[in-house]
């Protein structure tokens, strides 16, 4: 659903912003500039539908019981949060960042929370961070065409990249933030507590047997019209997205195992206006009721594992937050990621135009 941002691309466009970040002395909406203004803030997020869908479930709630005014906007913008954090006058409060951003941020664009109201035994070991609370949860995970492998489906990444006993076209990501040279590792049996540092020239050598046999993707949407379209047997999807393809007729099933889970975090920006509202609102948006009701109203999982959304069967199989979903699944190494992003980047480009 998300990537992670190479450091280098915080630069783009900082140019582009900077005048607009400094030429405000004050937040428009009147907001204090000293972090103890309490009555709005500002959430930006990813627009569209998952947009919306906070706004029903989190933002709005939230104003209706606080009486805090928020705008919403989208959508995030790294090179802008640089520019207004290094203007010292940002106009954001609560980002929505992406799981490795929060490490490789904290204490620079993201401020460290009070965690005092967050129960960390409600949330999925190793996704609470000093500076970065989950807020939404999704596999990056296999998916694969029934009509062509019903009988004989695949059960682990291994066969992903076994075209002798499972032949066909593939489909991944084109960004490697959401695993795909884990994956190859773990296909070529690195266990899970071994993947770090990446060995790149092994992975790559698995990535090499479908490369010449797969179809990359770079949106949610084009995941969706690659599995309606049938133009690949399997496809390494977010399980949201898998999940509304096959709503709309695509004969596609999960396989869970070696799932990679995935989350994307609240934080508030590094000298926020109104950083104490900024605080309630993560502290509401996080719990029970909140969570419940985001994952009832988009296909994507709740992060506070306390939640009880109300899920149809087919809605279920495609569940990241799922126990059963979540014991075959792997996490990323975020802290490792933030230190290495920009060499896995321009590794996995090398790779890519070769």
């Amino acid at each position: 659903m998300r990537s992670t941002i190479p450091r280098t691309a915080l630069l783009a466009g900082a140019v582009g912003v900077a005048l607009l970040a400094g030429c405000s002395s004050t937040p428009a909406d009147g907001g204090s500039s000293d972090g103890g203004g309490d009555q709005r803030l500002t959430f930006v997020t990813y627009g569209s539908a998952f947009q919306e869908a906070q706004e029903k479930s989190m933002v709005d709630p939230f104003i209706a019981e606080t009486g805090i005014d928020v705008t919403v906007e989208s959508p995030v913008d790294p090179a802008k949060l640089k520019v207004m954090v290094e203007a010292g006058n940002p106009t954001w409060d609560v980002y929505l960042a992406g799981q490795q951003d929060v490490p490789a941020y904290c204490g620079t664009l993201f401020e460290e929370l009070d965690l005092s109201n967050i129960d960390e035994a409600d949330f999925a070991p190793g996704t609470v961070e000093k500076c970065g609370v989950p807020v939404d949860t999704y596999s990056y995970m296999v998916a694969y065409n029934e009509e062509k492998y019903g009988d004989n489906p695949p059960t682990s990444i291994a066969d992903f990249f076994d075209l002798e006993k499972f032949p066909g076209t593939r489909s991944m990501g084109s960004d490697p933030a959401e695993g795909n040279l884990e994956l190859a590792l773990l296909a070529d049996g690195v266990a899970p507590d071994e993947l770090y540092p990446l060995d790149y020239d092994r992975a790559f050598t698995v990535l090499d047997k479908v490369k010449a046999d797969t179809v990359f993707w770079s949106s949610g949407a084009e995941q969706v019209a690659i599995m309606e379209e049938q133009r690949a047997d399997m496809i390494l999807v977010w399980s949201g997205r898998g999940y509304e393809a096959v709503q709309n007729g695509a004969p596609y099933a999960p396989m869970w195992e070696d799932n990679s889970y995935h989350w994307a975090s609240l934080a508030i920006v590094k000298g926020s206006p109104n950083r104490e509202a900024a605080q309630q609102f993560i502290d509401f948006a996080v719990s029970q009721g909140p969570q419940t009701v985001w994952a009832e109203s988009i296909a994507y999982g709740p992060a506070n594992l306390t939640a009880t959304p109300k899920l149809d069967a087919a809605a279920s199989a495609w569940d990241s937050s799922l126990q059963e979903h979540r014991d075959l699944s792997w996490q990323i190494d975020n802290a490792w990621w933030g230190e290495n992003q920009d060499e896995v980047v321009q590794r996995w480009t090398d790779w890519s135009a070769g």
